[in-house]
Formats: structure tokens, C-alpha cells, sequence
């Protein structure tokens, strides 16, 4: 094995491997050091070994899989001066925090992130550590928090939502490796300081930027796109807007990303070579550099802003220390960087979605671009290489995009060929409109005017493809093993598409052959599957499925739509369902399912409990008496404060809300 070539790729995939082993194992940090102190020691020894260069590259790989371990241990490790561990279940409790990020608000509640400096514990007060998500309500406080700022609240603190049902969004999982172990709802703000440092002034900036936004003449669409798109504030954009723009695939210009950085980059870089045009290239590149940076700490310097500006930077850095400019190198430098400070990272869909693009960008586009290139120089540079950049982007993280959302619109791919051209005057004119709001109200109208029309169009737009549901696919179902078949058969065909051969092909039909062996086997697995399930919910919720077909039972008064958004489409998606009935509960009453009796209760009823198998109620006096050794399934969210919060179930018992969703499967 030569890692001369690729040193850095080969050394990022081995950090990868070593994260994921991380959660896998439970070893000391310290034996783990003492390891990797080991494997260093025997490999300075084996430098001079030329005989042994094979060996001495595994031990460099097993070396960086090692570094994996141990970054993942560090960053995952709960610290001795955590605020968990002083927490103080049912209780208020005063906690002084440091506001770190303003996170994506809903109807009730803003949300930031923020550290926590000290809390109260038995009438003490600790100084602790530690990342928490706090909820504001909207109507109580008025006012946003500053970033970089100390306040003082009065919180009560509480759990994060944990999977409970299977295929749902496991959020407690999310916050976890965010480090948010906790949640805090502000019951008082006590006090406010202000705390300075440059990168919260330049964070707070935007914050000043944005309420400008809001007091200007702009039309509310537009309010909600500028701040989007240029200073990366979602909280307060409409739902309904959010997902118009992720069903129609354009969902990168309202999340600040790669693109917006190397817009950034090339207007600045272009401009000083305008301007200076004799003037030195390092210059030029250090400043552009510089202008990006500031940008990304205006934007917050977010993960995707983060790992966008890293890569441009150690790109254009090859260049200025001469070495040869590898967009491989680049790619795999900036993300061992970004792994050995956030190990956790690798699991961000954003993480994934955005090196996979720029993979596919510069391995899919020179070979696509070769079929489209035409004799005019300008059509080439200006339309025809942006268009085979969207269209390896699109392509390569398609098989992504239907693992982690399930839908896919067959208009994706043509409306960002078609946005090309129009995220030029979009950008050019939201950088005039940011200037703009500055000035008094009667000198915005007519640019506020022009502004307005432009975005209504992008919105309107947006709206009307996102509407068109024949030609949205959806409810598609991808596991990772087919994942890895057809992003191997996206690989594989660059070489097909630089040399039209048959025996460059092979390789690409080699994999498509496989995925569709795989979606072949798990189709007639979970065809003969048979199961009967109790989802975890406020109400009883019955699930029977035979196969492809799922039959849910549940309450009259249910709100169908919400129950099926949350829990019933996850379910069908991950099982590869095809066809769902609802039917309405009926209390009291008899179920029979492969030969086995189940009855859902909420009075006694001696004579049919004894001969049941299966016992669903919500009330645990019903069954304290009961002598049948069947399995009783207590449902709703009261059961676990029952006789106290100590009451001990007996091992045929399953409380759904401490439990999760209960499955029997044949």
C-alpha cells in the first residue's frame, strides 16, 4: 500500500474508522494512549526499515484509526465538573450561562445554545461545564438574547425526547452528540452581562443586521430570504417556506453553504484583481481569504460555514506555499481537522452532504463537461461548466439524499441547472439590499421594490415546484448497503465517462447489479414479515402488519395527521411498507392476531383478562391484582408516575414511555 500519492484521504478514512470504533468499545483513555505511544515508539524505529515500507504504512493507518479512538473518548466523555451531575430532577434551579448560538425557533419557543458556567445545586453554587439547549417562550420574553452574553436564569431542567418508536428521529441522540445532554426551560431571566470578545462582536452584528432587516420596507418574504441567505438566520422563517425549498432541492440557498463561500471568495477575488490589477496574486488570496473568514464568523461559523472556509483556505494555501493545489488533499486535510476537533461531525448530514459534493464536483464534472463543451469560450465558462458542476452535485449526493429524506423531485436537477444565472442577480442584489437598510425608509422604496419582485419570483417559483407532487417521489426507502452499491456505481462511471468502453462500464454495471440484488433480497425479507406493535404515544396505538401491509388501530379523536407525519411514516419508510389502513379503536375489546388474543383495556374485565395473551391499558390498578402471566403493555405517558416514581415493573410488564415501542415479531 503507497500512501505517497494520497496520504491525507487514506489517513482521513482510517480517523473515520477509528470514530466509529469508538462508540463500539469501552477502553481507558489512558491504556489507549499508552497504545498509541507504543505504535509511535515502533514505528521512529521502523523509518529506517526500507524493507519494511508496507508494514510501516499499516501501522500509520492502525496509528490514525487509534488517534480516532482516543479524539472520540475525549470529546465524549462526560467531564467531572459537568452540570449533569448536579442536576436536581423535578426542581427549579438557577444556572449562569454564556449564549453560544441561536438555534431554528418554533411557535412557542426561541432556542440557543449556550455553555454552563455555574448552577445551583442543594443551595450551593458550582462552577460547572457543559453544553444545554434553552427554550424561551416567545410570549413571556420578548426580547432575544445577545450572543456571547452571561445572563442568569431560572430554568427547570429535563430529558431530551428519546427514540421511542422505531425508525423515529432519535433527537435525544442529535443534541448528544451536539454534547446538549439536557434542556432547560427559562422560567426568569435574573440578570444580564455583557461579555466582549471579537468573534461575539462580529456574531452580534449580524444580530444588529437582522433587526434592521425586520425594521426595513421589505416584504415578509423577502425579510425571511435575506436573512437566510446571506446571514444565515432560519429562526423565525416559516415552516411552510423551509419546506417548499427542501421538496424542490434547492434547499442550499437558504442554509449557508460551500456555495455562498465561494461566491464570497470570487467576488472579493475578483474585484482586487480588477483593482489591482498589477498587484500581487498572495495579496489578493490573503485578502480574499480574510473577507471569507469574516464572513463566516458574521454567519455564526457554523459547522458547514466552518468546514467551507477551512477547505478554501488550505486549497489556496497550497497554492501559496507552491505546492501542487490537490482538491483531494484539501478535502481530506480540512475534514481531519474538523474530525480531530468534533469527532461527532462525521455524523452531521450537512458534513456528509457537502464533501460528498465537492467529491463529485471534481471527480463527475471535468468528465461531464468534456461531452457538453462547445467552440464559444464564454458559453463554455459562464453556462455550460456551472451547469456540469450542478449536475455532478446533484447526482452524486442523490443516493444520500434518499437515504436521510426519503424524497427525491424529478424537477431538482433542472431547476438548479435554471438557478444558475439567477443566483448571480440574487446575490449581487441581497449584498446591495444589506447596504440598503441602513438608510431611512423613503430612500429603500424603489430598490426595496425591485428587490421584492426579484425574491417573489425565486419564492413563487419555489412554491409551484414544490406543489407538483407526480413528480415528487417519496417514501423512498434506501439501507446502507444499497447506499454503498450506488454511490460505488456513481464513482464507476467516470471512468466509463472518460473512456467509452465496455470494459470501463463493467465496474458501474457490476454495482448497479447489486443494488438491485440488495433491494431484490430486503424486499422478500421483509415481505414474510409479520409483526404486531404497540407504539409509544399519549394514546393506544396498535399497529398489525402482515408483509407489505400495515393495518393501525388508534383512537377516533386522533389527529391522524400529526400521528402519521411523527410516527406511522417513519415506521412505513423503514420497513418498506406499501399499503396502510386505519381502523378505529374499539375499548374493551378482543383482538386476535396469529392465533394469540389481545385485549386493549380501561375497566376491568376478570373473564377476558384471564385469557388473554397480551394486556393493553393505560391504567395500572386494572391489572395490580392480575394473576395470568401474560404480557401487559401499559401505554400513554401517566403510567410512569404510577404509585410514585419508584414503582418497579415486574418482568411481564412494558411501559411504552419508559420502554419504547413494544414489537413481536414471528
Amino acid at each position: 500500500m503507497d500512501l505517497s500519492r494520497n496520504p491525507y484521504v487514506f489517513y482521513f478514512f482510517s480517523l473515520v474508522i477509528g470514530v466509529f470504533i469508538c462508540e463500539k468499545i469501552s477502553i481507558s483513555i489512558l491504556y489507549l494512549c499508552f497504545l498509541q505511544g507504543a505504535l509511535l515508539f515502533f514505528l521512529a524505529y521502523m523509518t529506517s526499515k526500507i524493507n519494511y515500507r508496507k508494514i510501516f504504512s499499516l501501522l500509520i493507518l492502525g496509528s490514525w484509526c487509534l488517534i480516532g479512538i482516543v479524539v472520540g473518548k475525549l470529546n465524549n466523555d462526560i467531564a467531572n465538573d459537568h452540570y449533569i451531575k448536579y442536576k436536581e430532577k423535578g426542581h427549579v434551579q438557577y444556572i449562569t450561562v454564556i449564549i453560544k448560538e441561536q438555534n431554528n425557533s418554533n411557535k412557542q419557543y426561541r432556542k440557543y445554545t449556550a455553555e454552563v458556567k455555574t448552577i445551583s445545586y442543594k443551595n450551593q453554587r458550582n462552577h460547572t461545564s457543559g453544553a444545554i439547549m434553552l427554550l424561551v417562550d416567545k410570549e413571556k420574553f420578548n426580547s432575544v438574547f445577545t450572543l456571547g452574553n452571561e445572563y442568569v436564569l431560572k430554568v427547570t431542567l429535563s430529558d431530551p425526547i428519546t427514540l421511542m418508536n422505531p425508525h423515529q428521529f432519535n433527537y435525544a441522540q442529535y443534541l448528544k452528540r451536539n454534547y446538549i445532554l439536557q434542556i432547560a426551560k427559562v422560567d426568569k431571566i435574573i440578570s444580564e452581562s455583557a461579555h466582549y470578545s471579537l468573534v461575539y462582536m462580529i456574531k452580534n452584528f449580524n444580530q444588529n443586521l437582522i433587526t434592521k432587516i425586520e425594521s426595513s420596507s421589505l416584504s415578509e418574504d423577502s425579510k425571511e430570504f435575506l436573512k437566510a441567505y446571506l446571514l444565515g438566520d432560519r429562526s423565525e422563517m416559516k415552516k411552510e417556506s423551509i419546506d417548499a425549498y427542501s421538496k424542490s432541492g434547492i434547499m442550499h440557498l437558504i442554509a449557508i453553504s460551500g456555495m455562498h463561500i465561494a461566491f464570497i471568495f470570487g467576488i472579493i477575488f475578483s474585484l482586487l484583481s480588477w483593482v489591482l490589477k498589477s498587484g500581487n496574486r498572495k495579496i489578493i488570496i490573503l485578502t480574499s481569504l480574510s473577507f471569507v473568514w469574516f464572513f463566516g464568523c458574521l454567519v455564526g461559523l457554523s459547522s458547514s460555514v466552518f468546514r467551507s472556509c477551512l477547505m478554501i483556505t488550505i486549497y489556496y494555501l497550497f497554492e501559496l506555499l507552491k505546492r501542487t493545489s490537490n482538491i483531494y488533499h484539501s478535502m481530506a486535510l480540512s475534514a481531519i481537522i474538523i474530525l480531530l476537533c468534533d469527532p461527532n461531525e462525521i455524523y452531521s448530514v450537512g458534513f456528509q452532504l457537502s464533501y460528498i459534493a465537492v467529491f463529485f464536483i471534481s471527480w463527475l464534472s471535468p468528465s461531464i463537461y468534456k461531452y457538453m463543451k462547445v467552440k464559444n469560450k464564454r458559453v463554455n465558462e459562464w453556462i455550460l461548466n456551472p451547469l456540469a458542476v450542478t449536475i455532478a452535485a446533484q447526482i452524486g449526493t442523490l443516493p444520500f439524499v434518499l437515504f436521510y429524506f426519503h424524497q427525491f423531485s424529478l424537477l431538482s436537477i433542472p431547476i438548479n441547472i435554471l438557478i444558475i444565472p439567477y443566483t448571480f442577480v440574487i446575490t449581487y442584489s441581497s449584498l446591495g439590499e444589506i447596504f440598503l437598510v441602513f438608510l431611512p425608509l423613503e430612500y429603500q422604496t424603489y430598490p426595496t421594490f425591485i428587490y421584492d419582485f426579484l425574491v417573489k419570483i425565486l419564492v413563487d417559483a419555489t412554491y409551484y415546484i414544490s406543489s407538483m407532487e407526480k413528480l415528487m417521489f417519496k417514501n423512498i426507502s434506501l439501507n446502507l448497503m444499497e447506499l454503498l452499491f450506488l454511490t460505488s456505481a456513481l464513482i464507476f462511471l467516470k471512468n466509463y465517462l472518460y473512456q467509452l468502453k465496455i470494459k470501463t462500464i463493467f465496474p458501474f454495471f457490476i454495482c448497479v447489479i447489486c443494488f438491485q440484488l440488495s433491494i431484490l433480497y430486503n424486499d422478500f425479507k421483509l415481505s414474510s414479515k409479520k409483526s404486531f406493535i404497540v407504539f409509544n404515544h399519549s394514546n393506544t396505538l396498535l399497529g398489525f402488519r402482515n408483509g407489505k401491509k400495515l393495518l393501525i388501530i388508534g383512537s377516533s379523536s386522533e389527529n391522524w395527521e400529526k400521528v402519521k407525519r411523527n410516527i406511522i411514516d417513519p415506521y412505513t419508510i423503514g420497513e418498506r411498507i406499501s399499503s396502510v389502513q386505519y381502523k378505529t379503536l374499539q375499548m374493551n375489546t378482543v383482538y386476535k392476531w396469529e392465533r394469540k388474543k389481545i385485549l386493549v383495556l380501561n375497566k376491568p374485565g376478570k373473564n377476558n383478562m384471564d385469557s388473554a395473551n397480551y394486556i393493553i391499558t393505560d391504567k395500572l390498578s386494572i391489572v395490580k391484582e392480575l394473576k395470568n402471566p401474560c404480557t401487559i403493555i401499559f401505554t400513554g405517558n401517566k403510567i410512569q408516575y404510577a404509585d410514585g416514581q419508584n414503582y418497579k415493573s415486574p418482568s411481564n410488564h412494558w411501559i411504552t414511555s419508559r420502554n419504547g415501542a413494544f414489537i413481536c415479531s414471528l
